[in-house]
């Protein structure tokens, strides 16, 4: 990939700046109208599925496309989005120029439709603030936007063979991570999606991978770049407490309302006993948002626990499930108090 630099040989140092300048202008602006048209965005499609394959499963691509719509009815999401499912077996989902968007089958296998929506959300807040477009830009040497300025041939041909590179090469800095994982957060609350399956998402992945994941295409979670697994699901922890008013959290599995220990949820079916807890916490975390939690307002069926007519959680048996109830309804009579609103030590589970 190269292009001839058309600066005259005895230019002085102020051309060929001024040369430079306006050859960056242009190269940006192609890539602007590649990122932002429904031409360029139509392209990246074709170009993406060309790399990655296309995954020949209609259920699945109908599972993209539905989490897809709900995520961007988000009033947080100003753009829009094209999604698709590809066949790698490798836990990975990537957005690139022209707000395209794919998600591996492994993915979509090892998570659920509250983890999967959290991770699209992550990938769309990179959207969102245009960090793909922008690291595409800094692909382009001087040297080359100079010849493409200058008219020299195959240009279009030349930014679209950078786009697809930088598919395969993303790099976001630690800060475009942090923020992309709390955009990301917030479009998941302005969802109908669970919002504890944003710190269930990331405890999947740090289960199955440990903390410094690098996928297959080193775009998503790399150590490099990307803040610990672990970290990850305590700052998404921590963004549910706020979400929920400060009335609610998850320490080591136990959830906590009020500062008082409600409930350890066990294992049960393909979710483990912490995931368990990040939904239960993430419904009353909603309910709170919501203003929907009034005194005496737990009750129980069964073994089920419900919360002002929603299902909470499903414990073993009517007999727990009225302990759960009760130890809400005497939490939710407790003063708010953001100092007090998390698990002492002394109170943690031991």
């Amino acid at each position: 990939m190269s292009a001839a630099i058309c600066v005259p040989a005895q230019a002085g140092g102020l051309d060929t700046l001024a040369n430079g300048a306006i050859a960056m202008a242009y190269v940006s602006t192609a890539f602007n109208k590649m990122d932002n048209s429904a031409e360029g965005q139509a392209q990246s499609l074709a170009r993406a599925k060309e790399q990655t394959g296309y995954l020949e499963d209609s259920a699945a691509q109908a599972r993209v496309e539905r989490i897809m719509k709900a995520l961007e009815a988000s009033p947080s999401v100003k753009r829009s989005y094209v999604v698709y499912a590809n066949p790698s077996e490798d836990f990975n989902a990537f957005a690139t120029v022209g707000r395209v968007m794919s998600v591996n089958k492994g993915t979509l296998d090892l998570l659920d439709d509250d983890q999967l929506a959290y991770v699209m959300a992550h990938e769309i807040a990179h959207g969102e603030y245009k960090d793909i477009v922008n690291g595409v830009k800094k692909q382009v040497g001087l040297s080359t936007a100079i010849g493409l300025a200058a008219g020299n041939g195959g240009g279009a041909a030349l930014l679209s063979n950078v786009a697809g590179n930088y598919m395969q090469n993303q790099v976001f800095t630690m800060s475009q991570e942090k923020k992309a994982d709390e955009l990301g957060f917030k479009i998941l609350s302005e969802s109908p999606y669970n919002v504890g399956g944003a710190a269930g998402s990331m405890a999947v992945l740090r289960n199955k991978y440990g903390d410094l994941y690098r996928e297959g295409l080193n775009q998503v979670f790399s150590p490099n770049n990307h803040p610990k697994t672990s970290n990850r699901v305590r700052d998404n922890i921590e963004r549910m407490y706020t979400y929920s008013g400060n009335h609610v959290n998850v320490d080591n599995g136990t959830v906590y309302v009020n500062g008082s220990n409600i409930y350890t949820p066990a294992s049960s079916g393909r979710y483990t006993g912490e995931e368990r807890a990040y939904y239960m916490a993430g419904k009353l975390a909603r309910l709170y948002h919501n203003g929907q939690v009034k005194p005496g307002s737990a009750s129980y069926s069964d073994g089920t626990v419900i919360v002002a007519g929603q299902s909470i959680v499903t414990t073993p048996n009517a007999d727990v499930a009225l302990m759960v109830a009760t130890n809400l309804n005497n939490a939710f009579v407790k003063a708010t108090d953001t100092a007090k609103g998390k698990p002492s030590k002394s109170s943690k589970k031991k």
